[in-house]
């Protein structure tokens, strides 16, 4: 895979992103389905964010925290946004993350390694297939959180927004 297929399949996976956040009713922010999952509007401030980690990871390896431990801690105290803010973060993240990953070279995405958290030492490139689908789940979780709260969604909502 060069960078730019992955950059160009990255656009694709993003771009029914903030559509679907602009679905989330505004009276539901505070909404999740169990008492241990993400409010609606936790899981769209952890969808934006994760871009900006997974763009500052795979680009320089530096990851904001040192364990799996230690993120998911964090994350049990995410922020909350309403939607405009967490359109306006999740717009910040992506330009972040594209600026980073777009920086990159072709040999430093397919031949560089970074160390993770989450996989120790890999190649970038599947580091950057991890972010891909980190995204992916997220995305797929608020469309079936959207379900549970009786947002009329279908397949062409989740994959085109």
């Amino acid at each position: 895979m060069t960078l730019q297929n992955y950059l160009e399949y990255f656009d694709t996976i993003y771009a029914p992103t903030e559509p679907l956040f602009r679905l989330v009713p505004a009276d539901k922010i505070d909404w999740k389905p169990t008492d241990k999952s993400f409010t609606t509007g936790q899981l769209m401030s952890h969808i934006g964010g994760g871009l900006r980690v997974y763009g500052h990871g795979i680009a320089t390896g530096s990851w904001g925290f040192s364990s799996m431990r230690e993120i998911f801690v964090r994350n049990r105290s995410q922020d909350s946004l309403a939607i405009e803010e967490a359109v306006q973060k999740l717009q910040t993240c992506y330009a972040e993350f594209t600026r980073l990953i777009g920086g990159l070279t072709e040999e430093e995405f397919n031949v560089g390694e970074v160390d993770t958290p989450q996989l120790g030492r890999v190649p970038r490139w599947r580091i950057a297939m991890l972010g891909a689908e980190h995204h992916i789940n997220h995305k797929a979780e608020l469309f079936m959180y959207l379900k549970f709260l009786g947002v009329e969604v279908h397949t062409g909502t989740l994959y085109r927004g």
